[in-house]
Order: structure tokens, then C-alpha cells, then sequence
């Protein structure tokens, strides 16, 4: 390797702008004046396109379909699936631009198996949605008119094809889901051939953007950046991702990178090249660069600090054809590890302390990941990378003190700009790749196509600081050692093809190109003693290892002895209803409002799904089912249900750093992609369920959260999340009767925790078997430096059998605010009550706007919330929302 260079800012510049290695012609719809059609095998549909875009969307905005997501038409619209679509591009291309040496087609993203032909002549192939095709196109371009041609074939089809050839289990997913077979078959999104909590529509489409590009020589495609601390200073190892196009080309030059560092500075590095790519255009070459401690600040997860981003720009500059080729990313400073050690170094030596921890630890602080599991953002990969909608979800993430999103699996590698706001927002990224509940097949074809998808996207995101583990698949361990898909006659012959796909296939090529970073082979696991087992474990849910996931629909949910220990739980949940406004949306007929409705039945995919919620409902609230407003209720009874058992599961969690050092709560789900019963806490189109509302305080960073155990006592732990100790705290304890706002009983004790810990502080008898159906209990905690903790609660007996929880007074007045610091349009409401309300809920109805706090248990006469919303409305019409669609529970 040739000696690196320290140069002059000027030179670099000199370099960068003397001229461009080529350009891209976009045949997006609406970036060029390409026209795209689009029709069906026997041309009985034809009709105008949209590109980047897919068949049902074009079907829908062309009025062939209804709208995908009204009533059943996730089945009515399913024939789409089964037909076979071309794509049809009209373009012009300017005689000198067939003068460059390269002229590539590149595809970004296709979905999944099509034959692209140009003026008539075969180009190449598809058959990987994940993937970023570059066909070249130059000996078949001409000078003017053009024509391209993507014909696409039946995804669901390809997979019964292919399952004839290559079985793998299972063939299809539950009749309730209503969905398609052999998905594991197919590099195409899973979920989209229907999942427990979302419809099938197994599309097709050119869903990502797709162009002509231009070039003399190779460019920069992609840069990763491999960066780790010794001592004060920062190595930053530095690969550019050369790409030509199916030839040998000889690199010369100069190849330099400038960083942005703190005071406006920058540092600059530089080399010369000579050398050759590969025959097939491709080549990395290296660069190292050290930055001193004090030149960058940071980069740490939501709620620990900053996230500071630094400028990199990489330029090569060809000496043969005088151009140059620029590639910009954003990194940041931090480092990060998954520790599996010895527990007994925290624990002792008692049956926690057995096994290996599992937690992260970010700048070298160890960090009790908090926050949920990311699904699509749409069931249509066009509309996935919706910023509007990124930015949305993410943001209602940050919110709730989430510092942790885990992308899910069964979905889609996520757009880059999904990365760049999580790594300006400070979540760190849980990455499986797109493997879940299934096995899949070994054979040559399929490894070589997975392969590619991970190389292609493991560069394009090992450069986000946010990214903080691979993993390698979803449940697909403890599926086949449980025996999920009758397999067990198999085992054999699957584990070997598991240990072909995810160790000798996937796991080299992620340590080869991410060397930093955690490779986990499947979640759940025992981790590294799953893979000392062999990869497949006696028992992949072994509390002493790795990660869980947990769910329990026949237990009690809000029962804090029915969870398990972990060291890191993963994935939990509950279902609830959407709200009967998101609803409205997916149907228009009364007739549907009702829990034995085919409409509501058909969107509940989870089997017994109602059922669990009915009896989780009847364990804690009263509900007749000859009431007049039984399915509103249900709705409301189900986030309920929903938001308390996710809180008493994730404190339960919280409290165990304490006992068993579990070091991680991702509840599922975030989101939702349709307008369906899931265990989301934020409906599809945005609406938070009260579960989003309770995790901003389940979360927050000090919370006095007490633990109700069957013996009646209650032991109150003080969980402290921040880098500082709370010392002499006071911890309050209100005893209250359910109908007066006054204390029957109050004490206070010490409370005293470490930085980043929980501790138990005492364990109270705070009721006898005379009056616990008449109070429940309040705690909160007040300490030098915290300026805020939300207020937690222990009812001692289920709300259904308490006596005095009766009809209140309430009174609600809404004043206008100043426009908040972000220009949201802010409103004050005033709650006043009489007596104690239990999960008192304030309706939006269809102002795009959320509250401060939702699902308040009040104990005191006045209450104010805040209301912001972008939406032009004034107080009085946010009155008479909340008035005339106010709910509360009381026991009637």
C-alpha cells in the first residue's frame, strides 16, 4: 500500500470540482419526462404508472381497485397478485451522452421477479426486492426515442414454483391470516404475504427509485467507516466501495477525504492510487485517519447526551479522464459493544449470577435499552419511506425516552433516511436481517442471492452510528427446537441448512464488512452459548443467556409474578383494538361496529385474538355485553388492557437490573400497517393508543415503580436511569379511597439508587382484608436534580370489584396557547373532577394532534394537560371533541 498523504483543504477542493465522472438520466415519474403504463398479461388493463411506485397503487389511483385498505379488500383485490404486469417506459436520450464509456441502468429497488428488456433487447433480470440492480445498457441505448420494458411475474406464483422444487416448512401461514403460501421461497418482503397483525398484498413494482448512469470511469459507490478508540484517540478506518460496470478498469489517481471536526475545523488525509479493479468493475480501497479526543464530541443514545454528526466527504480524482468521484456520509463517535460475560462478576454466586450477561454498553457506560419493535411503515414498499411518516413515528419514539428500535425481520431493509433520523435522534438501531418465523431454504441459488442483498446492505448502513447489532433472523432457533412447523422428523436436515444460511453463508460476510459490530445469529437466543451449542440450544429461552420473547394471553397480564427473568427482553406485547376514529377510516358501515361483525373478524388475524382480549378484559373491568355501547367500550377496555400490561411487564423488567441485571424492555410493536386489532401503541395514519401514552412514563428516566406480589406486599423499587446517584430521596406513598380526592393515609421514606441502576428500597403491608376493595395506592418521588417523575399506582384487587369507583363530575375548560417552540398550534385543558377517575381518556377525534399525557388516573381536582397539533382549530372546536367523546372507566 502506497504511504498516505496529509494535504492541503485547497488541493482537495481543487480536485473535487475540476469535473464530474458522468451523471444520472432519472426515469422517475416525476423527476424526468419519462412516461410510464402500465398493463395486465392480456392487456385487459392498461392505464398510466407512477414510478418508483407498485401495481396496487397504480390500480388505485387509476380507479381499477378500490382503495386497498377498505373493508376486505386486502382478499377481493388478491387476483392482482396472481396476474402478470409490465411496466412501460417512454424516454429521449441526447445523441453525445451515448458518447460516455459506461451507460448502466440502475434499478434500486424491484419487486421481486422481472425481465427488463430496452428497445426490444434483454438487459437482465430480477429476483431479490432488497437488492440494487445495474444492468449495462450501452450497446442497447440509442440516440432519441427509447423504450424500456419491466415485466414482472407473479411473486406468489414464483414461490409455489420454487416450493415444488426446494420444500422448505412451513407452506403457508393460518388460514386467519388470509394470506399467501410459501414466502420463505421468495427475497420479497414476508410480511407481505400476510403476517398475524397485517393483510397480504404480495406486490410488484419498481418500488425505489431507477435512472440512467453516465460514466468515464468507476465511481465511489458506497463507504463504510470502521471506527474504535485507543487511549484519547479515534482510529477511523476508511474503505471506498469502487463500481465500475462488468470490466477491469485501471484506478489512477489521487483518492482524499476531509472530515468536519469541532471548531469548524477539518482533517485531511489523502493517497495516491494505481491499481486495478476486479473483472467486474469492483475494488475497495483503505484509508486511516486519526482523530484526537478532543477534536469530536460524542454520539449517544436519546436521553444520555448529544448526537453529534460529522461531515465525511471522500473524493477520487481519475488522472486518465480527468473527472472525479464524490461520495458524502455523516458518522459519529461512539463506541458500543454487546457484552456476554461472566454474570457472577455482578451478580454473585446465586442462581441469577449463573450463565452470561447481555447487555450494551455505549462509551463504555452499561444502558438499559427502552424502546419498541419497528415494523413496515406501510404494506406497500412504496410507501414505506414516507418521510412525513418516518419522521412521525420516530419522533413519537423519542418521546417515550425510547433510545432502541428494533426493525423487525419479517420486513424491509429500511430507507436511508430511516437511519439518518434514527442517528439524529439518538435510537439506536437493532438490525435483524429479513429472515423471520420460517425455515429457509440452502440450496446454491438462494445463498448466493442472500448473499449479495446482505453485502449490498450492510455497506450501505455500516457507516450510521445509530446501527448497534446484526441480526442474523427472527424466532427461527426456537422455532425449529420447539417444533413449530412439524419439522421435528427434520430436525437434522433443517439445522444443517439453518447453519449453511446464517453461519457459513451470512456470518462472514457481516464480520468481513462490520468487523465492530455484534453478529447475532437469531433472536431469541442464549447467544454466544447457542452458538457454543451448536447454534441450535437445548433451550433457546435459558433466562441465564441471551434474549426473550415473551407472550402470555392466558395469564394475567397486569400480574407482575407471570413474567420471566431475562437478561434482555426483546420482544412482549398485548393487543388492542384501534380507535373507532382510525376504523372510519377502513369502513363507513354501522353495521361493521360490532365485535361478531365479519368486517371486525376479518381483521383480526391473530387466532383467538378477541377472545384473549375479552378475557383479559373480564379479569380487571366490567363489561355487559347487552350494553348499548359494548363495542366502544371494548375498544377503550382493550388499550386498557393493552397499556397496563405493558407497563407492569416493562417495570417488571426494569426492576430486575436489580435481581437478574436484565438489561433491555423492545415491547412489540411501535407501529401498524393497517387499520386492524394489533399489539401496536400507535394506530396506522398516527394515533397513539393510551399503551404510547403510558410508555412515555414506564420509561421515563427516575420512576418509583412498586411491584405487587401475591402475598399481598408491595416491594418499591427506585430505578435511575441517568449517569448520577439519587441520594435522601423521598418517596411518597398515598393511600386513597375511590371515591374522595383526599389521602386516607400518607407516608414518605428514604430512597437512595446508584447512577444507572434500580434498587429495591422497601417493602411495604399496605392493606388488610377489611377495606382493599375500597383504596388503592399512589407513589411518587421527589429528589435534588430530578424535575420530574410521574406518578405510579398499586390497585389492590381487580377494578371490577372495587367499591366507590361510581359516576363523576367532570368539568373541562380549553384555553389557546402560544404556538409551541416548533409552531404547533397549543391548547390548555383544565380537568376538574369531584372524586377519583380511572383512566380518564381525551378524545382528538379528527384533529391531527396528541396530548401531553392520556389515560389519566386523577387524584386530585385539577388537572392540566396540553394539546399541540399543526392543525388550524380553535378551543372550542377541541371542547367539543373532548365533551361529547370523553371516556372514563367507572363500574357500571
Amino acid at each position: 500500500m502506497l504511504p498516505i498523504k496529509i494535504i492541503p483543504i485547497s488541493s482537495v477542493l481543487c480536485a473535487l470540482f475540476i469535473s464530474v465522472s458522468g451523471f444520472r438520466l432519472h426515469l422517475d415519474s416525476l423527476k424526468s419526462k419519462a412516461v410510464w403504463t402500465l398493463h395486465n398479461e392480456n392487456n385487459s388493463i392498461s392505464t398510466g404508472a407512477a414510478v418508483p411506485g407498485g401495481v396496487y397503487s397504480d390500480l388505485q389511483a387509476a380507479g381499477v381497485i378500490g382503495d386497498v385498505l377498505w373493508r376486505d379488500n386486502d382478499v377481493l383485490t388478491r387476483w392482482v397478485a396472481y396476474d402478470t404486469w409490465t411496466y412501460t417506459a417512454s424516454f429521449y436520450v441526447n445523441a453525445d451522452n451515448l458518447k460516455y464509456d459506461s451507460i448502466t441502468l440502475v434499478l434500486e429497488g424491484v419487486d421481486t421477479f422481472a425481465y427488463v428488456e430496452l428497445n426490444g433487447s434483454p438487459v437482465g433480470s430480477t429476483q431479490n426486492m432488497f437488492v440494487r440492480y445495474a444492468f449495462d445498457v450501452k450497446q442497447h441505448l440509442q440516440a432519441g426515442h427509447n423504450e424500456l420494458k419491466v415485466t414482472f411475474d407473479s411473486a406468489v406464483l414464483v414461490a409455489r414454483n420454487l416450493s415444488q422444487r426446494h420444500f422448505t416448512a412451513p407452506a403457508c401461514v393460518p388460514d386467519v391470516y388470509h394470506g399467501e403460501c410459501h414466502a420463505n421461497q421468495v427475497r420479497k418482503m414476508q410480511a407481505s404475504f400476510s403476517w398475524d397483525w397485517g393483510p397480504a398484498f404480495p406486490s410488484v413494482g419498481i418500488w425505489k427509485p431507477i435512472f440512467l448512469e453516465f460514466r468515464n470511469s468507476p465511481v465511489i459507490r458506497s463507504l463504510t467507516t470502521h471506527i474504535e478508540k485507543q487511549d484519547s484517540t479515534w482510529h477511523v478506518r476508511i474503505t471506498a466501495h469502487f463500481e465500475g460496470h462488468g470490466k477491469s478498469h485501471h484506478l489512477t489517481g489521487f483518492l482524499s477525504a476531509i472530515l468536519s471536526v469541532e471548531g469548524h475545523q477539518n482533517v485531511k488525509i489523502g493517497r495516491d492510487l494505481d491499481t486495478r479493479t476486479r473483472n467486474d468493475g469492483t475494488a475497495e480501497v483503505d484509508m486511516n485517519m486519526k482523530i484526537s479526543e478532543n477534536m469530536v464530541r460524542l454520539w449517544w443514545p436519546n436521553g444520555y447526551g448529544e448526537q453529534p454528526l460529522y461531515d465525511l466527504n471522500v473524493v477520487f480524482a481519475d488522472v486518465q479522464t480527468g473527472s472525479t468521484s464524490h461520495k458524502h456520509v455523516k458518522i459519529g463517535f461512539r463506541t458500543i459493544e454487546l457484552v456476554e460475560e461472566d454474570a457472577s462478576r455482578i451478580l454473585g454466586n446465586n442462581t441469577a449470577g449463573e450463565g452470561l450477561t447481555f447487555y450494551f454498553k455505549v462509551n463504555g457506560y452499561p444502558i438499559f435499552m427502552k424502546g419498541s419493535n419497528w415494523i413496515p411503515s406501510h404494506i406497500l414498499p412504496e410507501h414505506s419511506y414516507n418521510k412525513m411518516t418516518i419522521d412521525n413515528l420516530l419522533r413519537s419514539a423519542v418521546v417515550t425516552h425510547t433510545n432502541m428500535i428494533r426493525v423487525w425481520g419479517g420486513g424491509l431493509w429500511e430507507d436511508d433516511y430511516f437511519y439518518r433520523r434514527c442517528d439524529e435522534l439518538g435510537l439506536l438501531v437493532w438490525q435483524d436481517l429479513l429472515f423471520a418465523c420460517s425455515m429457509y431454504p440452502a440450496h446454491h441459488e438462494f445463498l448466493e442471492n442472500v448473499k449479495t442483498e446482505v453485502e449490498q446492505n450492510v455497506i450501505r448502513l455500516q457507516h450510521h452510528p445509530s446501527v448497534a447489532i446484526w441480526g442474523g433472523n427472527n424466532e427461527n432457533e426456537v422455532a425449529l427446537r420447539g417444533n413449530w412447523y412439524d419439522t421435528e422428523t427434520q430436525f437434522d436436515r433443517y439445522k444443517r441448512e439453518y447453519i449453511t444460511l446464517y453461519v457459513d453463508t451470512i456470518k462472514p460476510v457481516v464480520e468481513a464488512l462490520d468487523p465492530t459490530r455484534r453478529y447475532l445469529v437469531s433472536s431469541p437466543s442464549n447467544g454466544i452459548k447457542s452458538e457454543q451449542d451448536g447454534y441450535i440450544a437445548e433451550n433457546p429461552y435459558d433466562p441465564h443467556y441471551g434474549d426473550t420473547h415473551y407472550y402470555n394471553y392466558v395469564a394475567d397480564n397486569w400480574d407482575f409474578s407471570i413474567y420471566p427473568n431475562t437478561r434482555f427482553a426483546s420482544e412482549y406485547g398485548f393487543q388492542s383494538l384501534p380507535s373507532k376514529w382510525t376504523l372510519q377510516t377502513a369502513s363507513n358501515l354501522t353495521s361493521d361496529y360490532s365485535v361478531d361483525s365479519e368486517f371486525v373478524a376479518h381483521r383480526q388475524h391473530s387466532p383467538n385474538g378477541y377472545s384473549f382480549i375479552e378475557a383479559q378484559i373480564g379479569r380487571h373491568l366490567a363489561l355487559d355485553k347487552d350494553d348499548a355501547n359494548y363495542f366502544d367500550k371494548f375498544i377503550f377496555y382493550s388499550q386498557i388492557i393493552q397499556a397496563m400490561a405493558m407497563k407492569v411487564e416493562t417495570e417488571f423488567y426494569r426492576q430486575s437490573q436489580r435481581d437478574w441485571y436484565t438489561m433491555g424492555a423492545l415491547y412489540w410493536q411501535l407501529n401498524d400497517v393497517w387499520q386492524a386489532p394489533s399489539w401496536s401503541g400507535i394506530e396506522f395514519g398516527g394515533r397513539w393508543k393510551m399503551l404510547h401514552y403510558y410508555a412515555k412514563s414506564f420509561f421515563e428516566p427516575v420512576l418509583v415503580s412498586p411491584r405487587k406480589k401475591v402475598t399481598g406486599d408491595v416491594d418499591v423499587y427506585l430505578i435511575n436511569d441517568r449517569f448520577v446517584p439519587i441520594t435522601e430521596a423521598k418517596i411518597f406513598v398515598d393511600t386513597f379511597k375511590w371515591d374522595s380526592l383526599v389521602p386516607i393515609k400518607s407516608e414518605n421514606y428514604t430512597g437512595n439508587v446508584g447512577p444507572l441502576q434500580s434498587e429495591k428500597q422497601v417493602s411495604l403491608e399496605l392493606w388488610d382484608e377489611k377495606n382493599k376493595d375500597e383504596i388503592f395506592m399512589r407513589f411518587s418521588v421527589k429528589a435534588d436534580g430530578v424535575s420530574y417523575s410521574p406518578y405510579n399506582y398499586v390497585f389492590p384487587v381487580p377494578l371490577k370489584d372495587v367499591k366507590g369507583l361510581t359516576e363523576p363530575k367532570i368539568k373541562i375548560t380549553v384555553r389557546k396557547a402560544q404556538k409551541s417552540s416548533v409552531g404547533q398550534n397549543k391548547f390548555v385543558v383544565n380537568i376538574n373532577v369531584d372524586r377519583v377517575v380511572a383512566f380518564l381518556w381525551l378524545e382528538t377525534c379528527h384533529i391531527d394532534g396528541r396530548y401531553s399525557d392520556n389515560g389519566l388516573i386523577l387524584t386530585e381536582a385539577d388537572t392540566e394537560v396540553v394539546f399541540h397539533t399543526h392543525d388550524d382549530v380553535t378551543a372550542a372546536e377541541l371542547h367539543t371533541c373532548i365533551t361529547e367523546n370523553i371516556q372514563y372507566y367507572v363500574n357500571k
